[in-house]
């Protein structure tokens, strides 16, 4: 993948070919260990794949998806404070892209036409079976077309671009913060996701959730109804548990 470069330029020096050379070689090692990484994802060797992931951020702590795949394989892994601390400097650094110039955007949008293609040839791997214990609708498409939907909304948003926060990197955050047991901040980033893409039926079946688990059961009721009108397939036993307590509730 290539890596995501925020260049500053204050005043100094021009860089030598030397140190372009260095530069140029630094960048293309955390590529690869990024290709690397994606490798294990696919084969769900989410250990390796997360040892990939932190070195390639270590070798261009510019690279925004490497750290939100390194969210993802620690999510995997059960690593919750450590996917938050991931998902969050992948934020940040695409907060910090609002202020780059015109031309640096520029270079960043051709960057990621190349890693968003490099991304749709692994998934039409994984749908075509090409890649062993891979289902298509396993875990490994999945996490592929997140990694995919959070460039492309990157891409998007062209030249006049805002701060806005792709919906799947609130969707992991407000995730990871769920399986903590931080609902207030599961919800706010589930429904920051919704801002994004009020069409996002994971985040609806996961803040409908949060609205039983809190009480709030009509509202649960509303955001199950929105996920599944966004296709999402909502659990049958968390409809029926739902259905129980709306029932225990209307009981004098």
């Amino acid at each position: 993948m290539r890596a995501f470069v925020i260049a500053l330029a204050l005043g100094l020096a021009a860089a030598s070919p030397a140190q372009d050379l260095l530069e140029q070689q630094r960048l293309e090692e955390s590529r690869r260990h990024y290709r690397a990484g994606e490798e294990y994802m696919l084969s769900e060797a989410f250990e390796e794949a997360a040892r990939e992931f932190k070195t390639a951020t270590e070798l261009d702590p510019s690279f925004v998806l490497a750290y939100y795949s390194l969210g993802q394989a620690r999510m995997a892994l059960k690593r919750y404070p450590e996917a938050i601390t991931a998902y969050t400097q992948c934020r940040d650094l695409i907060v910090r892209e609002a202020s780059l110039d015109r031309r640096a955007k520029a270079d960043l949008d051709r960057r990621r036409r190349d890693e968003i293609h490099e991304l749709e040839e692994s998934l039409v791997r994984v749908r075509m079976g090409h890649i062993k214990g891979a289902r298509p609708d396993g875990y490994q498409q999945i996490g592929l077309e997140q990694r995919i939907s959070v460039l492309k909304d990157q891409q998007m948003r062209g030249d006049d671009r805002g701060i806005r926060v792709p919906g799947e990197l609130s969707l992991g955050l407000g995730s990871a913060y769920f399986r903590l047991g931080r609902h207030e901040q599961a919800e706010e980033n589930y429904r920051a996701a919704l801002a994004v893409d009020a069409r996002m039926g994971a985040a609806h079946n996961n803040l409908a959730v949060i609205c039983m688990l809190t009480g709030r059961l009509d509202e649960a009721q509303r955001e199950i109804k929105a996920a599944e009108k966004a296709g999402f397939a909502v659990s049958s036993q968390f409809k029926d548990d739902l259905k129980q307590r709306l029932s225990a509730r209307a009981k004098p």
